[in-house]
C-alpha cells in the first residue's frame, strides 16, 4: 500500500482540517505507523496548507520562520522510529480497539511489537482485550502522552500515541 493525506491532486490535508488543524499530527501518526509505505507530498511536514489545484501546488516555504517546526519535528521523530522499527515496516497489524473517537492497532513482527493509539476527541480511557500479542515485557512510550496500566490506556483529548515492546 502507498498511504498519503495528500497529493498534487487534491486539497492538501491541513486545509481539509479547516479548523480542526490539531488533528493534524494524529493522522502523521497514522501515515508512519498503518501499514503501508507512507508518502510525504512536498511541504505538508512543514505545514504547506492549499486547497484543490491549482493552490496545492503551493512553492515550498524555504523560509525557516515559515515553517511549522514542531509539525516538521514530528515528522522527523516518527521517520526515525519507523526505519527503527521493523514491525512498522514489515510487521502484521491487529486493530484492538474502534469506538467512536478512538483506533488502537497492534504492528507485529516476530517479539516485537508497536501499540498506536489515536483519539480525535474528549479525553477517555480505553480497555485493552486480554489478548497473547499484549504480553510482552515492558511498553516504552515512544510519542505521544498517552498512559498505560493494568491494560487500560488513558489517553488525553486529541491525541496520538506510540508504545513499543521486545
Amino acid at each position: 500500500m502507498f498511504n498519503q493525506l495528500d497529493s498534487h491532486d487534491t486539497a492538501r490535508f491541513k486545509s481539509l482540517l479547516g479548523r480542526d488543524v490539531a488533528r493534524l499530527p494524529l493522522a502523521v501518526v497514522w501515515l508512519f505507523c498503518w501499514p503501508g509505505v507512507p508518502c510525504i507530498y512536498y511541504g505538508d511536514e512543514v505545514g504547506l496548507d492549499g486547497n484543490n489545484d491549482p493552490f496545492c501546488r503551493k512553492p515550498f516555504p524555504w523560509n525557516e520562520s515559515l515553517q511549522d517546526q514542531t509539525l516538521l519535528a514530528l515528522y522527523q521523530r516518527l521517520a526515525a522510529l519507523r526505519k527503527a522499527t521493523p514491525a512498522l515496516r514489515h510487521g502484521g497489524c491487529q486493530v484492538l480497539y474502534a469506538e467512536g473517537d478512538v483506533v488502537v492497532f497492534l504492528r507485529v513482527l516476530g517479539e516485537e511489537r508497536v501499540l498506536v493509539a489515536i483519539n480525535r476527541g474528549e479525553s477517555c480511557e480505553v480497555p485493552l482485550p486480554i489478548s497473547p500479542l499484549l504480553a510482552v515485557g515492558e511498553w516504552k512510550r515512544r510519542e505521544g502522552e498517552g498512559q498505560q496500566a493494568d491494560a487500560t490506556l488513558s489517553l488525553p483529548t486529541i491525541s496520538a500515541t506510540v508504545w513499543t515492546a521486545h
